[in-house]
Parts: C-alpha cells; sequence; structure tokens
C-alpha cells in the first residue's frame, strides 16, 4: 500500500519505489543493507537473522507510521532512525522534480529521515531485577524526588535531544513517540486478527518539586519494558531516575528490562549482555502475556525512593501481596494453636495456684503501690535514652 508519514502528505508505491532507486544509487550502504516494510512478516525476518546468525545489526525502512513502529518494537527491533542531509546531493529543487510528494517532508527534516531498526547482535538486557545494585549514594539521594510514569512526553522528547542534540529523535520520529503515547496501539495477530494486547511509548519522568531533572522514553507490550534513551541535567539524577523507574518495573510485574547496546554503566548497574537467539526466545515467552502497565504510576508522580527500595523487595507487587497473605494465613494459624495451648497452661496454674487476694495496681489514694512503682521507674527510658529513639524514629520515617 501508499507508504504515508505523520503529518505528510501520502507517497505513492511508484514514487516509493523511485525513492528507494535513489537511495541506493546516492548511498551504496543502503543497498546493502536489507530494506523492511510493511508488507514483510517481521517475524520471518528475525528467524532467519537469528538461524543465520546475520552478522549486520541493523535494516532500513522508509515508514514512520505507529503501527510499523509496534510491530518493529513487538517483533525485537530497536527503532533508531537516521538522516541523509543534504537530500539529495545536488540539493532540495531536484526532489521537488522527481518526487515532490517528499518535498515537504525533507524541507522539515532538513534532509531524508531513514528509520534503521536494529536487531542487535548481542543485547543488554536484565532479566533477574535481583541483579541490579542500587548503590547507598544514590539511594540516599532519592528521597528528595518523585518519578511519574507519562506526564511530559514532549517535555522529556526535548530534553534529550537538548543533551544529545537531535541524533536519531528527528521529527517523525517524535511525531510517532507522541501518537503511541497518546493513543497505544493494538496489536493484532496475523490472519485471524485476535488481540495479543497494546504497544505503549513511554516517558518516564523525575521531577525535583515542580521541575523535571532527568527523564526517558521507552516502550512495553506484554511483560517486557524497552529502554530508548533518557537524559539528566543534576548529577545522579540520570541514575536515580533509572533505579526508580526499574523498581517501579518490578513492583508492577514485568519480567524483561531490555536496554539495547550493551554500554559499562548499564552493566555497572546489574544488566547481562544476551545473544541474540537468547533475546528473542524471551521476548516470544513474555510479548503475549497481559501486560501489567496499569499498576504503574501513570500520570501520578510517587516518591523515588519507595521505588527504588522496591528493588530491595523479592518478587514483584502481585507476589508481595501474595506472600503477605500467606505469611498472615500461617501466623494466623500458628496463633491459634498458640492461643489454644496458652489458654491450657494458664487453665493448669489457675487449679494449682492456692486462692490468694489480687494486689491493686493503684492504691485508694490513686498512686501505685510502692512495688509497682518501683517497677514503673525502672523501666521509663531516661532522657538521653528517649532522645535517641526519638531521633531514629524520625530518620527513619
Amino acid at each position: 500500500g501508499a507508504l504515508r508519514y505523520p503529518q505528510y502528505p501520502h507517497v505513492s508505491p511508484k514514487d516509493l519505489s523511485v525513492l528507494i532507486r535513489l537511495v541506493h544509487q546516492i548511498y551504496p550502504y543502503f543497498k546493502k543493507t536489507p530494506l523492511l516494510s510493511r508488507r514483510h512478516d517481521l517475524a520471518k525476518v528475525v528467524d532467519i537473522a537469528v538461524k543465520a546468525n546475520l552478522e549486520s545489526d541493523f535494516f532500513w525502512a522508509i515508514d514512520f507510521e505507529p503501527e510499523f513502529y509496534a510491530e518493529l518494537f513487538y517483533n525485537g527491533f530497536l527503532p533508531i532512525a537516521t538522516r541523509l542531509s543534504p537530500f539529495p546531493p545536488q540539493g532540495l529543487e531536484q526532489i521537488n522534480d522527481i518526487i515532490p510528494s517528499l518535498a515537504d517532508h525533507v524541507a522539515k527534516s532538513k534532509g531524508l529521515c531513514i528509520l534503521m531498526p536494529k536487531l542487535h547482535k548481542k543485547r543488554c538486557l536484565v532479566q533477574d531485577w535481583d541483579t541490579i545494585h542500587v548503590g547507598k549514594s544514590a539511594r540516599k539521594r532519592s528521597k528528595k524526588y518523585r518519578i511519574s510514569f507519562d506526564l511530559a512526553i514532549d517535555t522529556v522528547m526535548e530534553g534529550c535531544v537538548k543533551q544529545h542534540g537531535e541524533d536519531w529523535l528527528y521529527p517523525p520520529v517524535r511525531d510517532a513517540f507522541r501518537s503511541i503515547n497518546r493513543k497505544p496501539v493494538t496489536r493484532r495477530r496475523k490472519p485471524d486478527g485476535e488481540e495479543t494486547g497494546k504497544v505503549r511509548v513511554h516517558s518516564i519522568e523525575l521531577w525535583e518539586d515542580e521541575k523535571i531533572v532527568a527523564g526517558e522514553l521507552g516502550y512495553s507490550f506484554g511483560k517486557v519494558y524497552t529502554s530508548l534513551t533518557g537524559y539528566y541535567i543534576k548529577d545522579s539524577t540520570g541514575t536515580i531516575q533509572m533505579l526508580a523507574m526499574a523498581g517501579l518495573l518490578k513492583h508492577a510485574g514485568y519480567q524483561l528490562w531490555d536496554l539495547g547496546m550493551t554500554l559499562k554503566y548499564k552493566e555497572d548497574m546489574g544488566a547481562r549482555e544476551a545473544p541474540r537467539a537468547t533475546f528473542v526466545e524471551r521476548l516470544h515467552q513474555l510479548r503475549d502475556l497481559p501486560s501489567p502497565s496499569g499498576a504503574l504510576p501513570t500520570g501520578k508522580k510517587v516518591d523515588a525512593r519507595a521505588a527504588i527500595d522496591f528493588l530491595r523487595k523479592s518478587g514483584s507487587g502481585a507476589d508481595q501481596k501474595a506472600d503477605t497473605k500467606s505469611k498472615s494465613l500461617t501466623k494466623q494459624a500458628s496463633g491459634s494453636k498458640g492461643q489454644k495451648k496458652k489458654a491450657k497452661q494458664k487453665s493448669k496454674k489457675t487449679k494449682q495456684r492456692p486462692a490468694t487476694g489480687k494486689r491493686p495496681l493503684l492504691s485508694n489514694n490513686g498512686e501505685a503501690p510502692a512495688g509497682k512503682a518501683a517497677k514503673v521507674k525502672a523501666e521509663q527510658p531516661s532522657d538521653t535514652k528517649e532522645k535517641m529513639m526519638t531521633g531514629a524514629s524520625s530518620s527513619a520515617s
């Protein structure tokens, strides 16, 4: 079918063929790189890449529609982008003569934007939340921050562009991300059209008072979350944002955190490198499971330290609730047995004890009896100890 850009005119199949030939002619690299479109069965493409142990990570496409992005996400491609500029080398006038319908896109993007779906030969993953290292410094500093999901995607995209340059977040990419963030794509299985879930693009914001000091772009489907890019404007806030986000993902019930390309800071945090085949296999296991996105703090701010502390607890939020209920039931059962035992012992002692008058807790004038007063006084903490206890309680809250 026709290729369509968000907010751009339709490009006919004939014009698309002309464009591909032109790209091949000017840039030989793309002639050697597999071209993808929505006509391809992306699942088969991935299967071939895994079995053939394809050396290259990259493919290319000229389709920035949200539905195509969703298919790429779902099949394991991390779609970055590049810009051919100037395009064509002879100037914008030539594109007007060859493919007039693309002139607006080329002018706005200052060149021809090309999608570069990446299927990494080695992928950086967190498959076990217990591997994440939480530094004492990051946790301590996190107490003054709050974290949110999907409150300010435009601000986060602007922050990423400001810190890294447009890099690959070109106008048509930002248009697609904004569209999926506002309206997640419902994915349907071919050929029966059965719904398999929604693909979402997320913005994550770390707040200091009412100012965003770090942010991230990512996407999710099933029980998989993928980080795309991020930024920070204060020292340590990038680390705090990632740790707090990881805590919330774990608490919600996500089982795979995909971090794309392996970098040292990711490994230092606890992520591990996995071969393409391992990543694809795990992706297939998790992508059609019910999404736990409803358990994320979408549209609201929550305490960053509390989120980080979820990483210290075993199991997801659901697991913890079940574990708490189980412990409660066990406690109730054991408590019931214990109460019966105590009652039996008490009854036995009562029978054995000689009858005597009970000693009153208070004397007739309202004061504690001498023996009791001495005991009460001995149990009261000193002023120093009381202050220490109060101080400890305040700092822990």
